[in-house]
């Protein structure tokens, strides 16, 4: 096979499964690792061109503002295709610990971490091969922690706490900023940065900013950014009769191919305390679900008592949550919003 000298990401259309996790983003930007597909690529093909084609002009170009190195497809031939169907959420999922171990072979600051904790090494106790273990400097890491390297690395990334008593079990990436308090984390989970973690988690991916700091179980699910699932707040991961998970989006219905698989959670949705999630629920972007049983698929945009989260209070409300992490929309991220609910609610 010859050099890969220009790779395309083919995004103009969304296969079902994608869709309530790209309402503002590509598939190319969602971690499912340490990086992203598309920081994997960079990665992998440092001197090639990458070019990105959507059939929603708006969405690229709030793409190209996020990711300015990047070009507007040509029609020329391109060595490699880059397609969304190998990244629905239940294949990503299963991909989580490969591609931990790969992003840790190919990430050169990553090979570069100093071991250096802040707390001395007998204070948190390694399960298995130590140099599997990948702490950034300046990460917390509390006595009392058990780290199990046996199935897979842990890495701690850029000012990330663990506290007393948690369990982390590898594969497992911890972003940058993010803080762990008194969870249990499970293999093959990528949890990205500044987020709140308690409770159960295992097998998941775990978006931006994203808030799970309680109790409750998140298993085989995706989780977007900006979501606070609130305390007690539970997915099913397995159906009664193990039957193979099928979910629903818009009108459309699609297989899982596992028995294993939790919840979508679009961006910026809210979960309520003690809400229920049954196997396979999917919730779409901008939904408050505060009803103590969720199953099926929830639109964009669904409020409490099942209206239309009205568009201006809705944009209010994020930019106060995203105050408070110090991030803001940007102007082409809110006209993208704005269309989403025009065609989704408005329609």
């Amino acid at each position: 096979m010859g050099r890969i000298q220009r790779i395309w990401i083919d995004e103009r259309e969304t296969p079902p499964g994608l869709g309530a996790l790209t309402r503002i983003r590509s598939f190319s930007e969602i971690r499912d690792g340490v990086l992203t597909p598309l920081q994997r690529l960079k990665e992998q093909y440092p001197d090639s061109k990458i070019l990105y084609s959507h059939s929603n002009s708006a969405f690229q170009k709030t793409f190209f503002e996020r990711n300015p190195k990047i070009s507007e497809y040509d029609g020329k031939d391109v060595d490699l295709i880059i397609r969304p169907e190998e990244f629905l959420p239940w294949k990503s999922l299963e991909s989580v610990g490969k591609n931990i171990d790969q992003d840790l072979e190919n990430h050169k600051d990553l090979r570069k971490w100093a071991r250096k904790l802040k707390v001395k090494s007998g204070d948190f106790q390694v399960v298995g091969k130590s140099k599997h273990v990948h702490i950034h400097p300046s990460a917390k890491i509390y006595p009392g922690v058990v780290i199990d390297v046996t199935s897979g690395p842990v890495i701690i990334d850029k000012d990330a706490k663990v506290t007393s008593f948690s369990f982390l079990e590898g594969p497992l990436y911890i972003g940058q900023g993010t803080h762990v308090d008194n969870a249990r984390i499970t293999g093959n989970t990528s949890i990205g940065n500044v987020c709140r973690i308690g409770g159960e988690v295992g097998d998941s991916i775990i978006l931006d900013f994203t808030n799970k700091h309680h109790e409750g179980f998140l298993g085989h699910s995706v989780v977007g950014s900006w979501v606070n699932l609130g305390a007690l707040s539970t997915t099913s991961d397995l159906k009664n009769n193990y039957g193979v998970v099928k979910i629903r989006e818009e009108h459309t219905e699609v297989t899982t191919g596992s028995i294993k698989f939790g919840s979508i959670i679009g961006d910026f949705s809210k979960i309520g305390i003690g809400v229920m999630l049954n196997t396979g629920t999917v919730i779409d972007f901008g939904c408050n679900v505060v009803s103590s049983k969720a199953s099926g698929y929830l639109p964009p945009f669904i409020w409490a008592d099942g209206q239309a989260y009205i568009l201006d209070l809705f944009l209010r409300d994020s930019r106060k949550i995203m105050a408070r992490r110090n991030r803001e929309l940007s102007h082409s991220e809110s006209e993208l919003i704005r269309i989403l609910y025009e065609t989704k609610v408005r329609k």
